[in-house]
Order: C-alpha cells, then sequence, then structure tokens
C-alpha cells in the first residue's frame, strides 16, 4: 500500500504518495528476507499482523537468522531496510546476550520495528502474528497465547507497585512536585491496565492498554477520573483515589492492606 497525500518532504521535495506505506515496507521486507540465505524466518506482528493495519501503522517484526554471529550480521540487515526509503534515523537497542532491536524511521513517517535474533530462538508463531517467511518450517507451530498470562505472582508484583506508585504519587504532590507526581500516577495506572488487560483474558496482557484496545474492550468509565485537568495537589489527590478504588480488588486478592496502609494513609481513605 501506497500512502496517497501528495504533501511533499519540506527539506527534500520528495512526493509521500511516491514513497511505500507500511504493507509496502512489510512486503520488501519479506522480499529481502527470501533472497538472504542466512535469513531462516520472518514473522510480522503488530496491527498488519493482526491484518487490522492501516496507513498509520508501524511495521512490527521479528527475523531469525541462521548464523551464530548475528551482531556481525546487524549492518548488513540495518543496510538492507534502509533501500526501502529514505530514512530518517536508525536505533539499535540490546534486547539481550543474542537479539537485538532495529527500529528504523523513514522521512515520510513509516516505522519499521525488527527484532533481529538467532533462528532457533523462536520456538513457533506467536498469537495474532503472520509467518512472512518461514524456509525450515520452525513457524508453523503456533505458541499457545497462554505463555503470556501473568503467574499469581506477577499479578501480585503488578498490584504491589500499583500501590508503591500511587503513594509516590501523593508524596511528589504534596512536595509541589507534580510533574514528578504525574509521573507516578501514570505509572500506577499502566498497572492497574495490565491486570485489567489480564482479567479480560486478552492476548499479551502486560502491554495493558495497548492489549485491552487492540481487543475491543471497553475499559472502565471510572477510568476517566484517574486522569489530570491540571499540575495541583488536589486533583492529583483526588485521581489518585479514583484510581485507588480500581485497584481495590487487586489489592484484596494479594492482601495487600497492610501495603496500603503503610505507604500511605490517605490511600486507604473511603474503604
Amino acid at each position: 500500500m501506497v500512502r496517497q497525500s501528495a504533501l511533499k518532504l519540506c527539506d527534500t521535495g520528495i512526493v509521500t504518495s511516491q514513497l511505500p506505506g507500511p504493507t509496502e515496507l512489510a512486503e520488501r521486507l519479506a522480499q529481502w528476507a527470501t533472497a538472504t540465505d542466512w535469513v531462516e524466518w520472518l514473522e510480522l506482528g503488530g496491527s498488519l499482523g493482526r491484518g487490522a493495519g492501516d496507513a498509520l501503522s508501524d511495521i512490527d517484526a521479528g527475523v531469525g537468522l541462521t548464523i551464530e554471529d548475528v551482531a556481525g550480521k546487524l549492518d548488513a540487515v540495518q543496510a538492507a531496510l534502509t533501500d526501502f526509503g529514505p530514512v530518517a534515523d536508525v536505533l539499535r537497542q540490546p534486547f539481550g546476550p543474542d537479539t537485538t532491536h532495529l527500529i528504523v524511521v523513514y522521512r515520510h513517517g513509516p516505522q519499521l520495528s525488527l527484532v533481529v535474533s538467532p533462528a532457533s530462538s523462536q520456538p513457533g508463531l506467536p498469537p495474532e502474528a503472520r509467518a512472512l517467511v518461514d524456509k525450515a518450517g520452525r513457524l508453523t507451530t503456533p505458541i499457545d497465547r497462554s505463555r503470556w498470562d501473568p503467574a499469581s505472582d506477577t499479578r501480585r508484583e503488578w498490584t504491589f507497585l500499583a500501590c508503591i506508585a500511587a503513594g509516590d504519587a501523593l508524596k511528589h504532590a504534596g512536595r509541589g512536585r507534580f510533574w514528578r507526581a504525574i509521573g507516578s500516577l501514570t505509572e500506577a495506572r499502566d498497572h492497574y491496565l495490565k491486570l485489567l488487560a489480564a482479567d479480560e483474558g486478552v492476548v499479551f496482557p502486560q502491554f495493558g492498554a495497548v492489549s485491552l484496545e487492540n481487543a475491543g474492550r471497553r475499559l472502565p468509565e471510572q477510568l476517566a477520573a484517574t486522569l489530570v485537568s491540571a499540575p495541583d495537589a488536589s486533583t492529583i489527590g483526588a485521581a489518585v483515589r479514583a484510581l485507588t478504588q480500581l485497584l481495590k480488588p487487586y489489592v484484596a486478592e494479594h492482601d495487600l492492606d497492610q501495603l496500603v496502609r503503610a505507604i500511605r494513609p490517605s490511600l486507604g481513605e473511603g474503604g
């Protein structure tokens, strides 16, 4: 798919309708993987993998290399990606001793996120992903979605951290450090959304709001009360209390009432 905008990049004069959109970039990536003998498989995830992509979608993909020295091929992988269109910039992020995340941002907007790893690291095809290239049949076996379901200890950890962050939000607000308070409130809300995603049984609950919205789940109306309209102590305090109400079932589930009372007495007010 090629973007239909006739707008020109302000500093290049390139017409964006002549440049590859997300679907065409994924196709070029698959062509490269097919033609490269040290690439065994290529999977496409994200909205494109689910079949829900549009002109604004990122290209989220993973590639498996047949060679041991994955790091030694990163320059070649990056060179291929930057041939797909004019590039704004590239970032490499380590994902472990043998895995690297390459992020390529093209000058006309699309972003390509490619995880490069040894081919043997992939036991099958994750949920909501498509196999674009699979030379050895490694991706023919679906990985059960339950692999990403959080264990009770993980749910307790998310609840624990949500309570800590909510307490920090009140502490920072009380000191007049309102932007730190809002950051802590956001962190607490993100942990709550992971818990909600797990309750809703959606795929990849660790991504919280992303997974909930991808699955089309309606979020609780009370969640809006956890947002702040102004950086001041009273507004932040009200938002924290609203979030605390949403966290109550999880606090009870993991017997964390003592933690809540120890962090900040006001977190326990209102029941």
